[in-house]
């Protein structure tokens, strides 16, 4: 047995030495948790960085955790919550190099292509050196003596913001910098300066500094500062600074500056919008147009705001803009107000006053992935000679007519959609040649809504038995409108006359009625009320409201489609019958009084709500054939001719007789009331929303034929490795034979002949063409037809033919009306040609090297825009292109009586060197015997910047000619990766079309 005292000595011997043993382990754990970690919510331990030794070689890149002190690592079961030392780094600080490494110490020095990562940060040069001590690093580059020049120099990343420099010194601890010649890019800008400090906010302040948007190592243009500031990620400002150009310092400048640099956008980025130079020698003399500012107001809209100013006094101003929201709509938005003063040529000829032109344009389109509701709008509203005088290309100046809608739609479950469309349709009238200016236009308002329910199967069951009941399907379908337009009467009052008026049609009227033209007939209707209207366009503007809403019209139509069961006949007929009942209704309705002397009608409108209808049933078969024939040549293999014809069999009753209601038979007068051919049978909805309303006069059994014929080869492949022996070429896309045969009709049983092709030719030649012939003959004299459908009473002397008023020739003044017979029987040929046009168009250009590039810098929205409008840009990829269109249409009204519009059109651009575009625009009308518009336009590819010159030698008229501008500006960095030039040619005259933030 030990003794109690031995005993004592063992047990103190054991306890010192375990705490000497443990002594080391507890001071390291107590350490560890004085050392920096990044503490993870979710995890409930934490583990200090390791510090692996850094091997002493140099063949390879050697990774180091670099601690001040030695690290431990510590694994415990409760989160550690002590605070790191403030003289410690935060996280790991990697290093590598090419050459060697040196670990002196707390310094590491590094050669050769070395770098350090420290999180978000990292620091690339040919040498570097870390302090540990004071958390700082030191890098620069090294002089090649067989280059001749500096290399590895600095590269310094921050996130996502780079730092190109000659020497850097940056504290890890306090992320503030001294920098000696920095390179950096901040949004489309490049930054360059000599000394830079930057604090921990990012901020840059800069000594010896330029700024500049071309990324050239020189580059051809930049703003020189003495000092300027760099706020991180929102704008640079400046003291004084001057305009440089290829190195030549320009006295141009400001005592300040301030240029904002928002991140990138779909929308744009705010800039300054430079003005466009040039002359309209004979029309508003020298301007500086398109000037202005665009403004990215967010991430979903951008707007533009545009000057212009002209010498002779001229000027305008517009706003402009676009905005998106993803997966939800997008649009774009104008509106431009000029006032036009007379130009030169116009004061001398006083033929035109100062004039104040507009357009408002507006588009806007959804996104309906999965919606119910769906809302868009399109719309172009303008003065009708906006486009005369203020637009760009050539298809703006010679358009006519524009249209305007807004819609609005909804669906309601599965069968049930419901839509409103408010519209407005212009015409613009025709060019006066002395003036150059549109005239007698007119505009068409309305609203419309409409409701509408799918076709149902109220006959199938479920799971369907195959029956053909089950097929039959029922759909309904309501609209109403309202409409406003100014065409309007002329009202001159007749009450205090005291006499008849004489009407040049045999009726006369007492002296409380009025005449109203009626524009089918040319003739007299009567209508009580006590004025004589005419009809006349005013002026769509407030002053004319009252009268233009004076001449409302409101129309409703409901029709209710029926599909029948379809059938196969013989395997290869398909039978399809159908049934529908239509119909309208109106809010007036006329009733008409033969007074007794039966020389005078009076007309009267009742106004409520008045329902008309008309029902109508078809049948149409059609089928599909096909024809072979069989060369089997060296490369052709055969001709397949394709034949698809169908015929329609339609019937509509007679809906004029006095059971409907819907018209009004008024016997002649005179000596001809005895003749029912001179009967006149009145719609009492004319001129209410239809030629005869709703329900037509006279029933109809229409026999309507179609064919569509299609012509391709088979040839055999000379390209041996696409795996593909034959290939099939269309010789022709489709020519089609439309037409009809009234089976009940009177007279004219058989409707004019459509005949149309279209094919591509050669790949790259579009042809089109349409006809219309006339089977009926034509009469060698001239002669008046009366409309059995208006008002019109011709009296006994007037003519002995039924329907006619005959008359001596006149070959000056003949109208030579066709009557009922068929030319072929009259020995006038199978059919006349009444009209014909055809269009052909082609494209030459050489073959692309490669497919269009993307820019880094190009937002997917830009890249859309530019490829979805390729002709607003040059394309200096591409040496040379030309277009050229031929358009030529035929009228024959009488046969003596034809027009003949010929026109061709031709476009294009070639280069004469890789920075050189010339483009030009040009045509001749063959019908006036002169060129159309001309324009020739110069680019040049400045990298960075773009020069356009265009000039406009003939453009219809005098004072239009002679236009040229000239334009200067900066030049996006999107556009100079794509090699694109913004195209700002085809100025017509004067305006502005909107300007294009760079």
């Amino acid at each position: 047995m030990i003794e109690p005292k031995i005993r004592l000595i063992i047990l103190r011997v054991i306890k010192y030495t375990l705490i000497l043993w443990l002594l080391p382990s507890l001071v390291a754990g107590l350490y560890a948790q004085n050392q920096p970690v990044n503490p993870i919510r979710s995890a409930p331990r934490t583990v200090a960085p390791l510090a692996p030794k850094a091997p002493r070689s140099t063949t390879g890149v050697a990774p180091l955790t670099l601690p001040r002190k030695a690290l431990a690592s510590t694994d415990t079961s409760r989160r550690d919550t002590t605070k790191a030392a403030p003289d410690q780094f935060a996280t790991a600080v990697k290093y590598a190099s090419r050459d060697s490494s040196l670990v002196s110490g707390q310094i590491v020095e590094l050669w050769g292509d070395a770098q350090v990562v420290y999180g978000d940060i990292s620091l690339k040069a040919d040498y570097i050196k870390l302090n540990q001590a004071t958390n700082e690093v030191f890098a620069r580059g090294r002089y090649d003596s067989t280059a001749k020049k500096v290399v590895g120099t600095p590269v310094f990343k921050d996130r996502n913001e780079s730092y190109d420099t000659k020497e850097i010194r940056y504290n890890f601890k306090t992320k503030k910098a001294l920098v000696s010649g920095i390179i950096t890019q901040q949004g489309e800008g490049n930054i360059r300066g000599k000394t830079v400090k930057k604090d921990a906010e990012d901020n840059l302040y800069i000594r010896g500094s330029i700024y500049t948007t071309c990324n050239l190592t020189t580059p051809h243009f930049h703003i020189n500062a003495p000092r300027l500031k760099v706020v991180h990620n929102k704008q640079v400002v400046s003291g004084p600074f001057n305009l440089v150009i290829n190195q030549i310092p320009l006295p141009i400048g400001l005592p300040f500056g301030f240029f904002p640099f928002p991140k990138k956008k779909d929308i744009g980025v705010s800039g300054i919008i430079m003005p466009q130079y040039g002359e309209e020698p004979n029309g508003r003399g020298f301007y500086l147009r398109d000037g202005g500012y665009y403004w990215a107001v967010n991430e979903n809209i951008g707007m533009q705001f545009t000057t212009q100013l002209y010498s002779r006094g001229s000027w305008g101003a517009g706003v402009s803009g676009a905005y998106n929201k993803k997966y939800r709509y997008g649009g774009s938005f104008q509106l431009r107000f000029n006032r036009n003063l007379p130009g030169l040529l116009i004061d001398k000829l006083n033929q035109e006053q100062a004039r104040n032109d507009f357009t408002i344009a507006w588009s806007h389109a959804p996104q309906n992935i999965g919606r119910r509701s769906s809302f868009s709008a399109n719309v172009n509203v303008s003065s009708n000679s906006y486009n005369q005088f203020n637009t760009y290309s050539v298809q703006q100046v010679s358009q006519n007519v524009a249209g305007s809608s807004v819609q609005y739609s909804r669906t309601f479950g599965q069968y049930v959609r419901a839509g409103a469309n408010f519209r407005v349709n212009q015409q613009f009238g025709q060019v006066n040649q002395i003036t150059g200016v549109r005239e007698n236009g007119k505009t068409d308002v309305s609203t419309d809504f409409n409701l509408a329910v799918n076709q149902i199967a109220p006959f199938a069951l479920k799971g369907g038995t195959g029956r053909w009941y089950e097929s039959f399907r029922v759909g309904f379908q309501f609209d109403a409108s309202a409409q406003v337009n100014n065409t309007v009467r002329n009202r001159i009052d007749t009450s205090g006359l005291g006499f008849a008026i004489a009407v040049p049609v045999g009726v006369t009227l007492n002296n409380r009625e009025q005449i109203v033209r009626d524009s089918l007939a040319n003739a007299a209707i009567v209508r009580a009320g006590g004025t004589v209207p005419d009809p006349n366009l005013i002026a769509f503007s407030f002053a004319n409201a009252a009268r233009i809403w004076d001449n409302r019209n409101v129309t409703m139509r409901y029709s209710i489609p029926v599909s029948l069961p379809n059938f196969k006949l013989a395997r290869y007929i398909n039978f399809t019958p159908g049934f529908s009942i239509n119909g309208d209704i109106y809010s007036r309705k006329l009733s008409y009084t033969l007074l007794d002397d039966q020389k005078t009608v009076r007309i009267d409108t009742a106004r409520n709500l008045f329902p008309t209808y008309t029902f109508s049933t078809n049948a149409s078969v059609n089928t599909r054939l096909y024809g072979t024939y069989f060369i089997r040549g060296k490369r052709i293999e055969a001709i397949r001719h394709t034949v698809a014809p169908s015929i329609t069999l339609s019937y509509t009753p007679d809906f004029s007789g006095a059971a409907f209601g819907f018209y009004t038979v008024l016997p002649a007068v005179g000596a001809l009331a005895a003749l029912p051919e001179y009967r006149r049978t009145l719609s009492n909805y004319r001129g209410l929303g239809g030629t005869y309303g709703s329900s037509p006069p006279g029933q109809s059994a229409f026999l309507s034929f179609g064919i569509v014929n299609q012509l391709e080869m088979k040839v055999r492949s000379r390209d041996d490795s696409s795996g593909q022996e034959f290939k099939k070429i269309p010789l022709f896309d489709n020519i089609s034979i439309n037409g009809s045969y009234n089976l009940l009709a009177p007279e004219y049983k058989l409707s004019p002949i459509q005949v149309s092709a279209n094919t591509q030719i050669f790949k790259n030649v579009n042809f089109n063409i349409s006809s219309t012939f006339d089977p009926y003959a034509y009469r060698e004299y001239a002669t008046s037809y009366i409309n059995p459908y208006s008002l019109y009473f011709p009296t006994a002397s007037q003519g002995q033919i039924p329907g006619y008023i005959q008359a001596a020739p006149n070959p000056d003044n003949a109208t030579y009306p066709r009557y009922n017979r068929l030319s072929i029987f009259a020995g006038q040929g199978l059919a006349r040609l009444t009209n014909l046009q055809a269009f052909i168009s082609t494209r030459f250009a050489p073959k692309k090297a490669d497919a269009p590039k993307k820019s880094a810098n190009a937002t997917d929205a830009t890249m859309k825009a530019i490829n979805q409008n390729p002709d607003l840009y040059v394309d200096f990829n591409i040496p040379w292109t030309v277009n050229v269109s031929y358009t030529f249409g035929y009228s024959r009204l009488t046969p003596i009586q034809s027009s003949i519009i010929q026109t061709l059109q031709l476009t294009g651009d070639f280069s004469l060197t890789p920075k050189w575009k010339f483009t030009f625009q040009t045509g001749y009308d063959f019908q006036y015997k002169s060129p159309s518009l001309t324009n020739i336009g110069v680019n040049r590819d400045l990298h960075c910047w773009e020069m356009a010159f265009n000039w406009t030698p003939y453009a219809g008229s005098a004072f239009r000619g002679g236009t040229y501008s000239f334009d200067l500006r900066a030049r996006s960095a999107i556009l100079q990766e794509l090699k694109l030039s913004r195209r700002r040619s085809f100025y017509d005259s004067g305006g502005f079309g909107g300007g294009y933030a760079r």
